[in-house]
């Protein structure tokens, strides 16, 4: 995605915005990376074990489905036990950190590309209240495995085209453009125009409650 697109409307923020969104993308690679190399690491040590478990039962004579609390008190037995049982607590531990450390850097990376995206596809219009409009879009924005859509009612789409739908269904959202001439009004509201302070009220209310124009956008 080409974040260029943005830059004149961002102005000295671009920069920012760039850096952290590359910064953002290196520790997504970096923690796939490790997490991809840990997950095999810890597959073949889980597979070892497994095969220490199944040598150890077969020495005791058990089945693989004993329990483990079942075996003889025997001091070397109840030692082999304690081993192996605190290995395997560790490898679900080293697992769980890794597996949390891959779904954070997924979520943050997600939370900046949905902005990137939102911002893209608003800059084709100029809204009465923008920041309105960017809170609005955010309730229907749902993630399609890696392919961010909006929501149009319970149908989702492209993005582009949801906010496309949204001008077209909302028109009153959009800055008038000025006539000019002796009618021309200077705040960019016709008379016959909704009140922009209505306007706001009533789509703040929309998605504060989470139904936003009985779900049509």
């Amino acid at each position: 995605m080409d974040l260029a697109v943005l830059k004149d409307r961002l102005g000295d923020q671009y920069d920012a915005l760039e850096t952290y969104v590359n910064t953002l993308i290196g520790q997504r690679d970096a923690a796939r990376k490790e997490s991809i190399d840990g997950r095999k690491a810890l597959k073949a040590e889980n597979e070892a074990l497994k095969a220490a478990k199944a040598t150890l039962f077969e020495k005791l004579g058990l089945d693989d489905e004993a329990d483990l609390a079942t075996l003889p008190d025997a001091k070397g037995q109840a030692e082999a036990v304690k081993q192996f049982e605190a290995r395997v607590k560790r490898l679900e531990k080293d697992l769980a950190d890794t597996t949390k450390q891959r779904d954070d850097g997924q979520q943050r990376y997600r939370q900046v590309l949905a902005e990137k995206e939102m911002q893209k596809a608003l800059a084709h219009h100029a809204f009465v209240d923008q920041e309105l409009v960017e809170d609005y879009v955010k309730s229907r924005l749902v993630w399609d495995d890696d392919a961010l859509m909006y929501r149009h009612g319970e149908t989702p789409m492209a993005l582009d085209e949801g906010v496309k739908l949204l001008v077209k269904d909302r028109p009153h959202l959009l800055k008038q453009a000025p006539a000019g001439g002796s009618g021309w009004n200077p705040t960019g509201q016709s008379s016959g125009s909704p009140d922009p302070n209505t306007l706001r009220q009533q789509l703040r209310a929309q998605v504060s409650s989470g139904n936003p124009a009985a779900k049509s956008a």
